[in-house]
């Protein structure tokens, strides 16, 4: 009984030892405050867990194009608002607007987007509405 007891402790206190892989804040990678509407050529979409991910052709004043990236939430919370893969899809190579927030570190064209407007003119939620304006200023 003492030995049975020994070994389940000894597993209990290395488990808890284990490294956790822990879940970020959005305020930890980007800018709530830095937000802005961002408009190019849907080119990809990455439907992955634990975040999607739409990557878009932008651009540049220069005439150049550069590819940028928004993190979406997670699959199951695209799903279960409409965002489904056929949904985002159906927009590939063709204009769209998404609104997101720009990345803290600095990194151009790295975004957590909030919605997008489709090429058929639908919007869809992508991620949280950190600047609380969904349903009021978003592309009426």
């Amino acid at each position: 009984m003492r030995v049975c007891f020994g070994v389940v402790l000894a597993v209990a206190a290395l488990a808890a030892a284990a490294p956790v892989s822990a879940h970020h804040a959005f305020a930890v990678e980007f800018d709530a405050k830095n937000c802005s509407d961002v408009n190019g050529v849907l080119t990809r979409v990455s439907y992955e867990n634990p975040h999607a991910y739409l990557f878009m052709n932008v651009k540049l004043a220069n005439g150049q194009t550069q590819e940028a990236t928004f993190q979406l939430s997670s699959t199951s919370n695209l799903r279960r608002g409409g965002a489904t893969p056929a949904v985002l899809n159906a927009s590939i190579n063709k204009d769209v607007i998404i609104r997101g927030c720009a990345s803290r570190n600095g990194e151009s064209h790295r975004y957590a987007a909030s919605f997008i407007k489709l090429a058929d003119g639908t919007v869809q939620r992508l991620g949280q509405d950190v600047e609380g304006i969904f349903g009021t200023k978003v592309w009426r």
